[in-house]
């Protein structure tokens, strides 16, 4: 067997091999040793540099934040050696564990995640008692790090959007598609036939899992309901229906931003790089008048509080939840709730409000999925499956293994609702599972994951209070719009007719799954009860958006169609909280877009 020389640099593989298979590792100690080396040997480096003392360090550009628009915009601002950078992140290099895709379930409540809940929600996140789990990765690379991996471009028409909201066409699906091509490496399932579609040679890598036990049933059952198959991130040509799943995968391995703009650039000498560096306040100055210019951050490494200087710019890519803290903290957002904070106001701008987020739910009994009388994946759990993993990076090893079990996503889709008019442009997601169980009765299972992608109900992110070690106040208020939940019942009974009424499953002698015990009083599988299970069992998928929109104006937005913040010209938001709505799937790939943007305006002086 031949080991690829990249698996020997990236982890140790017995480490692997006993995490992933022989499951006597506890894996969130191993990343906490990860960290705490990495952070010991951070705080040597930099007292051997003298770093803080004497007058503060100035750079041109200061981003905060590694994640998956700022790793894109480090790379861009430093290409030509003129810039000089330097990048605050708040966590470490991301542990090398979870470069392995099966490993993703040990991210929770590790030290590459911030660890954010919710306030209590009313309508949903009732299996967490009201306050739902809200992961963000905190490491360079950021969410990108730690997420599912899911290729998603979204809609065309989500860009068309943000292009009329803001008045600025530049954002438009006809002349960002270019720039997504510009960053894309594609060899997914539809490389054969993408064309000009995708892009080639980019740093983004976009692969494929070759292990899909079952999906040829899906399938047939799809062909026999007449529901189209095709490429879900071909932009205009194919917007409904479903594929199989391309991932940012590449040799078997995690490839995040970290992996694609970050690592091959970390010897770049204009490129700076502080890591356990938390921004508190983008520091101002005023230019008279209603005008202020940001002249630097000031973060606080290993104990220390520090301000480095921006002679061009400050960007804040911190993400949806710490770039409206680190604007709010510096006086930046709504006066009334900085007043109730004794904040001063020096702009007063909408930030933290319109938070929007994607709200979905395994669609399950207490039981389970659909059993099934066959037998499709009983082959992950072997000393095969790793060998082939570690020799080739294929296999069930390949995959995501989720808290409640190893179920493998056979392909995602997109359906519209009865209150959704527009074909192309669905409004909810769809995500096709299988699931083998052996102990304590051996069965395997279908199951079916949905998330509503284009809801009405907005939310906001507030200070906690004035103490920046303090966390915010994040209240997605999911279901607000009741019609939220009729939307997302609306697809659930369109997949339950796909598997039970299907000749397809039914020859799969397909079961139908059991009764949700907190919804038992409702009669089963009416409206009424689909509604219970949707507010029993939602939670956030983890795709916020909106808490710092750009927009046409200060009423309705924080930043400009240039991601400038009103009334600080040169401080710039550049990450997902800009998007004005919240677009039609994941939003890795939109939060790149938005990187590669805003490095396009930047260096063309606008």
């Amino acid at each position: 067997m031949t080991i690829p020389l990249g698996f020997i640099t990236r982890y140790a593989i017995p480490l692997v091999v006993a995490a992933l298979f022989l499951g006597d590792v506890d894996i969130p100690q191993q990343v906490e040793i990860f960290d705490k080396t990495q952070r010991l040997a951070d705080e040597t480096l930099s007292k051997a540099r003298g770093e803080g003392e004497g007058p503060p360090e100035s750079f041109d550009y200061i981003i905060v934040g590694g994640g998956s628009a700022g790793a894109l915009l480090a790379n861009r601002l430093t290409a030509s050696g003129e810039n000089l950078v330097l990048l605050l992140e708040a966590g470490g290099d991301p542990n090398p564990i979870m470069d392995v895709p099966y490993a993703q379930r040990y991210y929770w409540d590790s030290v590459m995640d911030w660890n954010y809940t919710t306030v209590k929600q009313n309508r949903s996140c009732h299996l967490m008692g009201g306050n739902c789990i809200w992961p963000r990765g905190k490491a360079l690379g950021g969410s990108s790090s730690v997420n599912g991996l899911l290729y998603n471009r979204c809609k065309p028409k989500d860009y068309d959007l943000w292009a009329n909201f803001t008045g600025d066409q530049s954002w438009s699906w006809a002349s960002i598609k270019d720039t997504f091509n510009s960053f894309e490496n594609y060899h997914g399932f539809h490389e054969e036939t993408a064309g000009a579609n995708h892009g080639y040679g980019g740093e983004m890598y976009v692969g494929k899992i070759d292990y899909l036990p079952g999906v040829e049933v899906f399938e047939e059952a799809l062909r026999e309901k007449g529901i189209p198959t095709g490429d879900l991130n071909g932009g205009e040509e194919f917007t409904y229906g479903f594929s199989k799943i391309d991932y940012n995968i590449k040799d078997g391995l995690r490839w995040g931003t970290y992996q694609a703009f970050l690592d091959p650039i970390l010897n770049r000498s204009n490129l700076v790089i502080y890591r356990y560096a938390y921004a508190i306040r983008v520091e101002t100055i005023s230019l008279g008048g209603r005008e202020h210019r940001a002249v630097g951050v000031t973060y606080e490494r290993h104990g220390a509080i520090r301000t480095a200087l921006a002679q061009k710019e400050v960007i804040l890519s911190a993400g949806v939840v710490e770039s409206p803290k680190i604007l709010m903290l510096s006086g930046i957002g709504p006066k009334e709730h900085l007043d109730e904070l004794n904040i001063t106001t020096i702009v007063d701008l909408p930030v933290g409000k319109y938070l929007q987020e994607h709200p979905g739910l395994d669609v399950t009994g207490t039981k389970g999925g659909f059993r099934l009388n066959t037998t499709l994946g009983k082959d992950y759990n072997t000393s095969e499956a790793v060998l082939q993993f570690l020799q080739n990076g294929t296999g069930p090893m390949n995959g995501f293994s989720y808290e409640t079990g190893y179920a493998p996503q056979l392909m995602m889709g997109y359906l519209n609702s009865s209150f959704n008019q527009d074909r192309a442009w669905p409004d909810v997601h769809i995500y096709i599972h299988e699931k083998y169980e052996a102990s304590p009765e051996e069965w395997e299972e279908m199951y079916f994951s949905m998330e509503l992608v284009r809801p009405n109900s907005t939310g906001t992110i507030k200070l906690g209070s004035s103490d920046w070690n303090e966390k915010p106040l994040i209240d997605p208020n999911f279901f607000e719009d009741m019609n939220d939940i009729e939307k997302m019942v609306d697809v659930i009974v369109i997949m339950m007719d796909l598997f039970m009424n299907s000749e397809t499953f039914q020859r799969y002698g397909i079961e139908q799954m059991d009764v949700y015990e907190a919804c038992s009083e409702e009669e089963f599988l009416t409206r009424d009860y689909w509604r219970c299970l949707v507010q029993q069992r939602s939670f956030p998928y983890f795709h916020p958006t909106s808490t710092c929109r750009m927009g046409p104006d200060s009423s309705v937005a924080v930043v400009d169609s240039k991601l400038k913040v009103f009334g600080v010209p040169n401080l710039r938001v550049v990450d997902a909280s800009v998007i004005p709505f919240v677009p039609s799937g994941n939003t890795n790939l939109p939060a790149m877009l938005i990187g590669a943007r805003a490095a396009e305006i930047i260096l063309s002086g606008q």
